[in-house]
């Protein structure tokens, strides 16, 4: 039996019915609820669309050669949600009709999708998406970015959380990136008070900047690279240690004695647990 798997972390579907409460997922629901308490102060609040405009489109898609498929790993939505927009479809048994109107942030997702042919291909995002953070780090907010390089603000909110991304999206990004990151975002336009608010939030994320990825020709499009921007000797010995004990089954003596280490240093940089499991 095949494991359906979850929506992506910061969507408000994995927050709101999976239960999940990270940090991103919960500012999901948080940005979501200021969202529909200002649209409710101004009688605004409209949470259903029409969903004809999104079935049309969803045909221009296609017509490009961008599958169902790809369209479900673009937006992060389950295949199945996306197919009831043009086809009625059997629901336990019973026959489900075509879908006459969708939450916005549904049809956001979809119609954010450019109808070119050119943008059919689909690749890794991980290069695109350190790229992007490596700008951050440089004081490019993320809607400059977009704009520079000539994507849809809407479809950019979804490059960071994604497995994959549009072979367009990868090139405009790659390309932006070999222009602009060896200068200060300043001198070229970004407002300073942007600048800094793009730099903390790279800051407090870890994300390296392009003289890191220098250092490691290639790494940026490595899946199997794993940046060490900002990690302390601490911590990696905490990993190492967590892994030792959780992975390999050392008790923290043993994964003590393994990093030449005193025991009560693994009980702190792992933490309380089951004096039982402890010795």
């Amino acid at each position: 039996m095949t494991t359906k798997p979850l929506p992506p972390h910061g969507s408000l579907s994995r927050r709101k019915h999976h239960g999940c409460k990270c940090w991103d997922c919960c500012e999901a629901l948080r940005a979501y609820s200021r969202q529909r308490y200002a649209a409710l102060s101004a009688g605004t609040w409209e949470p259903f669309v029409d969903a004809e405009p999104v079935r049309r489109h969803l045909l221009r898609l296609h017509a490009a050669g961008i599958s169902t498929t790809q369209v479900s790993i673009l937006t992060g939505l389950p295949r199945r949600t996306i197919t009831v927009f043009i086809k009625p479809s059997l629901d336990r048994g019973n026959l489900r009709q075509r879908k006459r109107s969708t939450r916005r942030e549904v049809a956001d997702k979809i119609l954010a999708i450019p109808a070119e042919k050119r943008m059919a291909a689909i690749v890794p995002a991980i290069g695109t998406q350190r790229r992007i953070q490596a700008l951050a780090a440089m004081g490019w907010p993320q809607e400059k970015v977009a704009e520079r390089a000539g994507l849809g603000g809407k479809y950019m909110n979804q490059v960071l959380k994604q497995q994959r991304v549009l072979g367009r999206t990868a090139t405009a990004i790659a390309r932006l990136y070999d222009e602009v990151s060896g200068s200060k975002a300043e001198r070229l336009g970004i407002r300073t008070v942007s600048a800094k608010r793009a730099r903390a939030r790279a800051t407090a994320n870890r994300w390296a900047p392009p003289t890191y990825w220098a250092k490691f020709p290639g790494a940026i499009d490595d899946p199997h690279f794993t940046s060490l921007y900002k990690v302390t000797q601490a911590e990696l010995l905490a990993e190492e240690a967590d892994w030792l004990v959780t992975t390999v089954g050392l008790t923290r003596a043993e994964a003590a004695i393994r990093l030449g280490k005193d025991k009560s240093y693994i009980d702190r940089v792992l933490g309380p647990t089951d004096m039982r499991k402890a010795a």
